[in-house]
Parts: structure tokens; C-alpha cells; sequence
């Protein structure tokens, strides 16, 4: 049952449960070390109180009855004092009040009479109730006498039930405030392991669906090719139709290369291992580099810099940010429509790179999810896309400490890299 439980609610329990031997401990202390020392202050009270009356006794004058009940009449302080004959249990002096009848017993007296002592009973007197005596043998020529002097123990057995009820009170509450600090403390420890959690699990489900995924997108052309080159072997073709039949092997070759380097790519991202090389790079070179590759009706590059201003530099690795501008103009070519336009926009702190077709746009419930992985906005139209390429744009940008944006502007698609300057 107690495996089932929360990790929070099991540390805290843990911790209650430690806490309550801890104050169980303090408490028992406290107690009994109040109760001692209680104690040893009427001990020493009865003490000298005895020293007292035994030494007037054994120091006084006239007859030994006499002079015991002189005595006993005779003593100060609270309490009561009683002078007994053991062999007897005749009371010859007491002091003015308590009676003849003897506090101790028979077995009291026998016991007592040889070497003394302190011990508490309750006495058979109801207007004594529970008392502490200390008794000694004093011998007064050739009489033998027992002197016991007693205190009462009402204020001390109040004392010790009062600190008894503030326990009992004290204490639960006590145990109630550190359970809830338990389990604030607690549950402040281990958010950054749930999150931790959290991030884990969210990796583990992010991976399983990456290689579904890439399976799913390497078994198309794997299937492609085998059937290729099946048709090659039974129909052995030759001329035109062997050239075709090679071509298309080829292409679905390039597609495969293509796409295990994306996932190569978007492997190490995952795991902050993709190498960026830093270096001083002119974004209005690297835009020049970029659009060389591709016909100079289709790509444009607008100013890379405001006005007379000089063109921004940044410190980037090249060939990434060629590689993610390269796959957000291919972008922009098969699902929008030229020309296709290269800028950089100042920011403080950053340069945006941005580029932008005159197409038709992203669909708005598209945007959100743009850079996910293999995320198309129109799978069923029989492309050629993956749709990797945004997320190697979204990885490279992280990869230098930026990020990658997606929207529409003048009715067109708009996609940038923001990175710090």
C-alpha cells in the first residue's frame, strides 16, 4: 500500500514520522528532568528540615517525651514532622495538628528505623494526601527514636500536570506545523525533479515519434527503389527506358542521402551535440552565396542594411545558416511562388534573417505548428517534402542561441532566423 503512494507524500511521511521521535524524546526529557529536579529541591528541603529536628532533639533538655513533643510542636515550615517510637509505633511528639496516629506503617517503621531514608506514599491522612517523607534514627540516651519530616506533593504533582497537558497540547500542533513544512520543503525539492521528469518523458515521447516518423519517411523510398530495381531486373531495359529507370533509381538515392542527413542533423540537435563553428560572417555575402544557387528571376536579395548603414555582421557558423536559408528558400519556391526575398532586419541584440515569398501563404492553424518535425502544410499534395526542413531551421538558429519565426505578410509566407549579433 505504502509503495503506491506518492514520492512527495512518502518523504513527507518520512519526515513527519521522524519528527514525532524527535519531539517525542524532547518531550519525555523535558518531563522527567523537570520532575527531578522538583524533586531534588524537596529532597534538600527535607534534609536540612531533618538535621534540624534531630539535632534539637538529641541537644535538648527534660524528658524525652517531653521534649519530643516540644520539638515536633516546636519546627517551622510547611509539612509535617512526626517523632515515633518504631518498636511501638507510639507517637511521642508531632506537630500540632496531624494526630497520633503514625504516617508510616509497621513495615515503614521496622524499615527505617535501621538506616533511613526518602520515599514518597499516600498517606492514609486525608488532609496529607500524596506526600515525600525523610526519615532518620536518632537515638536520645537510651531511647531510640524515628524523626520523619514530610512535604506535601500537590503543587509539585500539579506542576508536572500542567507541563503534561502543555505537551500533550503543544505537541500535536507542533507535529501538524512540521508536517506542513515537510511538505512544502518537500514538494519545493522536487519540482526541479519532476520537471526534470517531465522534460524526460516529453523526450522519450518526442523520440518514439521521431523514429516513427523516419521510418515512416525512409520505408517510401526504400519501397521506390526496390520496386526500381525489381522492374530492372525482370524487364532488363535498355536505351531511353534504361536511362529513365537509373535516373529515377538515383533520384530516390538522393532523396535518402537527403533525408539521413536531416535526421543526422536534427539527432544532434537533440542531444546540444550539433557542431557550430563560429565565425565574423557578412550577412549580405552570405545572402549573395545563397541566391547564386538558384535562377535570379526566382531569388532576390533586398538591402542588408538600413539605408547608408554598414551591412550587419554576426558570429555564426556559414555553412549552417547556408544550409537553413538554402532550406527555407527551397520552401518558399515549392510551396509558395517567386521571387523570393532575402533581407536582414536590425534588432537590439539580434539580426533577423528573413525570407519571404508572394504566395498564398501559410494556412493560420499551420503556423503554431510550422517547425515541428515532419509537419507539412499540405501532406496529401503529393510533394517531394519531409518536412524536416523548418526543423533543421528551428535546430540550426538554436544551435547559435536564437530562434526561427513563421507567419504571413502581404498575403505571402514570412520565415526568419533571429540570432544574437
Amino acid at each position: 500500500m505504502i509503495g503506491r503512494l506518492p514520492v512527495r507524500l512518502k518523504l513527507t511521511l518520512a519526515f513527519t514520522i521522524a519528527i514525532a521521535a524527535v519531539l517525542t524524546a524532547t518531550a519525555l526529557f523535558l518531563y522527567l528532568r523537570l520532575r527531578t529536579e522538583l524533586d531534588n529541591r524537596i529532597d534538600q528541603s527535607l534534609q536540612s528540615r531533618l538535621e534540624v529536628v534531630s539535632n534539637r532533639l538529641q541537644n535538648g533538655s527534660g524528658g524525652p517525651r517531653a521534649l519530643a513533643r516540644a520539638v515536633a510542636r516546636g519546627e517551622e515550615g510547611s509539612g509535617f514532622v512526626q517523632i515515633v517510637l518504631p518498636g511501638s509505633r507510639t507517637v511521642v511528639g508531632a506537630r500540632e495538628g496531624l494526630g497520633d496516629e503514625p504516617v508510616l506503617d509497621r513495615a515503614d517503621l521496622a524499615r527505617l528505623a535501621e538506616d533511613g531514608g526518602t520515599y514518597d506514599l499516600q498517606s492514609g491522612q486525608p488532609e496529607l494526601g500524596p506526600v515525600r517523607i525523610a526519615a532518620a534514627p536518632v537515638a536520645v540516651g537510651t531511647h531510640h527514636y524515628l524523626v520523619a519530616v514530610g512535604a506535601t506533593l500537590e503543587e509539585r504533582n500539579e506542576a508536572l500536570s500542567n507541563v503534561r497537558t502543555l505537551l500533550l497540547i503543544g505537541g500535536p500542533i507542533a507535529l501538524i506545523l512540521a508536517a506542513l513544512t515537510g511538505w512544502v520543503v518537500v514538494g519545493a525539492a522536487l519540482r526541479p525533479v519532476d520537471r526534470m521528469l517531465v522534460r524526460l518523458e516529453d523526450g522519450l515521447r518526442r523520440e518514439r515519434t521521431f523514429v516513427a516518423d523516419a521510418s515512416h519517411e525512409l520505408r517510401t523510398p526504400l519501397t521506390q527503389l526496390k520496386m526500381e530495381l525489381e522492374l530492372m531486373r525482370q524487364e532488363r531495359p535498355d536505351g531511353d527506358q534504361f536511362d529513365t529507370a537509373i535516373a529515377a533509381a538515383i533520384g530516390d538515392t538522393d532523396r535518402l542521402s537527403m533525408l539521413s542527413e536531416d535526421l543526422l542533423v536534427l539527432a544532434r540537435s537533440d542531444r546540444d551535440r550539433l557542431p557550430v563553428n563560429r565565425e565574423e560572417v557578412d550577412v549580405g555575402a552570405l545572402f549573395a552565396t545563397v541566391a547564386a544557387r538558384y535562377p535570379t528571376d526566382q531569388v532576390e536579395v533586398e538591402g542588408a542594411g538600413d539605408g547608408d548603414s554598414p551591412r550587419p555582421t554576426i558570429g555564426a557558423d556559414r555553412s549552417r545558416l547556408e544550409q537553413a536559408l538554402g532550406n527555407l528558400v527551397d520552401n518558399a519556391l515549392a510551396h509558395g511562388a517567386p521571387p523570393v526575398r532575402l533581407s536582414a532586419v536590425r534588432r537590439p541584440g539580434t539580426v533577423e534573417l528573413h525570407v519571404t515569398d508572394t504566395g498564398g501563404g501559410f494556412p493560420p492553424d499551420f503556423i503554431p505548428q510550422a517547425f515541428d518535425r515532419f509537419s507539412q502544410a499540405s501532406p496529401g499534395d503529393g510533394g517531394s517534402g519531409t518536412g524536416l526542413g523548418l526543423a533543421i531551421v528551428r535546430a540550426i538558429a538554436e544551435a547559435h542561441g536564437g530562434i526561427a519565426g513563421a507567419g504571413n505578410r502581404d498575403g505571402g509566407a514570412d520565415v526568419w532566423l533571429a540570432l544574437p549579433t
